[in-house]
């Protein structure tokens, strides 16, 4: 039987404490899929939850503990959910597709979940105050220990090129002019939009579904 490193050991146990925190927290749900809801009416709620889970996450990185994994991943688990009812997507597939990702991806998808409901505002990037689309993939990777450049189009020219059924959340999504964070189901995203409205929950939109570019920062 190969060795396996302490943290390799931390790691399998984490996964499998994952598995047991999603059942739990779907004990008693008739369905994992509801309606899509308006444009961020759950923003309280996953704020909230985002914060506690970088929170966790800071300290579960700093100790690599069990008890500590598994209060990350409860309130990971309760951001990927409350995202998915967001948009009306399955919650356990949300749910998976966060747990699939690099840590450094799911810290960058959690960071940018704090900011759901920030405006929006040209050439900004500002935490709580105001980011357009690159200052938000910008901040977000930047709190995952991850520079990258602050033009949306140099951030992912950059990036290494992945097919959108290879994608994990936390990879960019760029159009021309245009760059968003992928949440690892279908065509969900995280971006700031554009001038009057703020960081929003959101799908790709049909019309560029078919035309839009995914980057991964880490590669």
């Amino acid at each position: 039987m190969p060795f396996l490193s302490s943290h390799n050991v931390l790691r399998a146990i984490g996964a499998c404490a994952t598995a047991v925190v999603a059942t739990v927290a779907f004990a008693g749900t008739a369905s994992a899929r509801q309606a899509e809801m308006p444009v961020n009416a759950l923003a309280p709620e996953i704020t909230i939850e985002a914060n506690l889970a970088v929170d966790a996450y800071d300290v579960y990185i700093e100790s690599e503990g069990l008890v500590d994994y598994l209060v990350y991943a409860k309130h990971r688990i309760a951001t990927a959910r409350l995202a998915a009812r967001q948009l009306g997507y399955d919650e356990f597939s949300m749910i998976d597709a966060w747990a699939d990702a690099s840590l450094e991806h799911q810290r960058a998808v959690l960071a940018a979940m704090t900011q759901v409901g920030v405006p929006y505002r040209t050439n900004a990037k500002a935490e709580g105050k105001a980011f357009d689309c690159s200052g938000l993939t910008a901040y977000a990777w930047e709190e995952s220990g991850v520079d990258i450049n602050r033009v949306s189009g140099d951030q992912i020219r950059a990036a290494t090129k992945v097919d959108h059924d290879e994608a994990s959340a936390g990879d960019l999504v760029h159009y021309p002019g245009h760059i968003m964070m992928y949440l690892g189901v279908d065509n969900a995203v995280v971006h700031s939009v554009n001038t009057g409205r703020t960081v929003e929950i959101d799908t790709i939109s049909k019309s560029r579904a078919n035309r839009v570019t995914f980057g991964n920062p880490l590669d």
